[in-house]
């Protein structure tokens, strides 16, 4: 368990896993140098201090999980160990299945992040170093590892998530959130009134929080419960000074406003280097909901966290773990015969899934890409859904690939899903799609696996079976 992300960052550097530069450029050159790093086998996590500009100690922290062990010891596993993808997958799916149990957060009456309070002409978020992540950005993001705080104001359910967040002038950011999304359906019953939704953003907080924000739970769960019990405590909020909203007592940077409805204001978004690998929202005409900031709150020393979508490199926590469980015990609460699912990180965050099944009965394979299709912790983005055997590791792209290769027929394994739930940011939007706010794409469906009527016919591979393998192995001394 951390307390906040400076211990996180302190058990990095007593590891050797951080790597601190000083004096580097917030415009472009300290995102350049986060791909830089995260494209590092041993990716470590950096610290960038004495920023230009800016004084010392006002700093910014990035690439906290871009290397899989360091994502690990969030998900239980101690800090010398190495693990699979698919150990880490599993051992997550037994834990939530045992010991998942919502602790709602305490309210405690101050925190460190009320150690600086800025109100009126003292807001000022150009006191921070807000970086320009990417070369065609349209302008400086704040909120990348960030969560953005609403409260439905019919339930009283605190919800959050990490959604992008520019800043404009002094006091005025915009907050791009995708259709559907929590946060968003939030904002609108507020909207839907001509009111505006009180809002609040953390730039910068625990990881067991920050993770909470990057979720799919169902509506109406509160991410502060779940991060409650992945840190096996409570977290610890105090009241936002200006809208009252529940906020990380130990967080870096907590920014509170009125978020006005579209109708009222919007201004120019982006366009910002998308987890696509694409600059896709600007062709949409690029603008946003604005949020008139009211209140700054801040540690001293800040530290702000950034987590700006790079080009086959990690740099935020890993979702595709969690979401593999997810779909996983999804699968088995419906069907029987599931060996393992994998979000392939290669094909992008959310758009590749691949299921690993023991077909039972015709049409199996079939049902379990719909299952997969028609999930809430599955649909969202999602452009392909793989059916392999048993003896394909879903996370092994080379396998995948090999079972795709030979264990189909483009002619009758492929089928299309038309009208899926879709986002602004996918860069494959026609013109006229986004002309008419149409959002949705497919979906294919690739059934790799041996057809089911002649499954027991089908011919056998040329993979060397278990038994033999390690009656080899021991007698030469193999243990990889």
């Amino acid at each position: 368990m951390f307390n906040d992300l400076r211990e996180f960052i302190d058990q990095c550097r007593k590891l050797g896993e951080l790597k601190q530069y000083d004096g580097v450029d917030w415009d472009l050159e300290l995102g350049v140098l986060t791909e830089i790093e995260a494209q590092q086998p041993d990716a470590p996590l950096v610290l960038f201090d004495n920023i230009k500009g800016y004084p010392p100690g006002y700093r910014v922290a990035a690439n906290l999980f871009a290397w899989q062990k360091r994502m690990a010891w969030l998900f239980g596993f101690p800090p010398s160990e190495t693990t699979s993808e698919a150990a880490v997958i599993q051992n997550w799916r037994d834990r939530t299945r045992q010991e998942l149990k919502p602790l709602a957060p305490v309210e405690v009456n101050t925190g460190p992040v009320l150690e600086n309070v800025h109100l009126g002409d003292d807001i000022n978020l150009w006191e921070f170093p807000v970086p320009k992540w990417h070369e065609l950005d349209g302008g400086r993001y704040i909120g990348t590892g960030d969560m953005v705080i609403n409260r439905d104001p019919e339930t009283g359910w605190v919800n959050f998530g990490t959604y992008r967040v520019q800043v404009h002038d002094r006091s005025t950011v915009t907050v791009y959130m995708s259709p559907g999304r929590h946060g968003e359906l939030i904002a609108r019953k507020y909207w839907d009134k001509g009111q505006s939704c009180p809002i609040a953003i953390s730039c910068g907080q625990s990881p067991e929080v920050w993770a909470a924000a990057t979720q799919q739970l169902p509506q109406g769960v509160s991410e502060y419960g779940w991060a409650g019990w992945l840190r096996g405590e409570p977290v610890e909020v105090v009241r936002g000074v200006a809208t009252g909203i529940p906020v990380p007592a130990t967080a870096e940077i907590v920014i509170e406003g009125d978020f006005l409805p579209p109708e009222k204001e919007t201004l120019p978004e982006g366009p910002f280097g998308e987890w696509t690998g694409h600059y896709a929202t600007a062709r949409s005409g690029g603008r946003a909901p604005v949020v008139k900031v009211k209140s700054i709150m801040h540690r001293n020393n800040p530290v702000l966290l950034g987590a700006p979508p790079l080009l086959f490199a990690e740099n935020a926590i890993s979702t595709n773990i969690t979401r593999a469980a997810r779909l996983w015990d999804e699968l088995d609460r419906q069907l029987p015969g599931v060996k393992g699912v994998s979000v392939i990180k290669a094909a992008g965050r959310h758009n590749m899934v691949v299921v690993s099944l023991e077909q039972k009965y015709p049409g199996h394979a079939k049902q379990a890409a719909m299952v997969v299709a028609g999930s809430h912790a599955g649909a969202y983005m999602l452009k392909y859904v793989i059916i392999v055997d048993p003896d394909i590791d879903p996370s092994n792209v080379n396998e995948v690939l090999w079972a795709i290769g030979s264990r189909t027929d483009p002619a009758i394994s492929i089928d299309i899903l038309r009208g899926c739930w879709g986002s602004q940011i996918d860069p494959f939007l026609t013109p006229q799609q986004r002309a008419i706010r149409d959002y949705t794409h497919s979906v294919a469906i690739i059934q790799a696996c041996k057809p089911y009527h002649f499954i027991n016919d089908f011919p056998p591979t040329i993979r060397t079976s278990p038994e033999l393998l390690k009656k080899v192995k021991e007698k030469w001394g193999i243990t990889n």
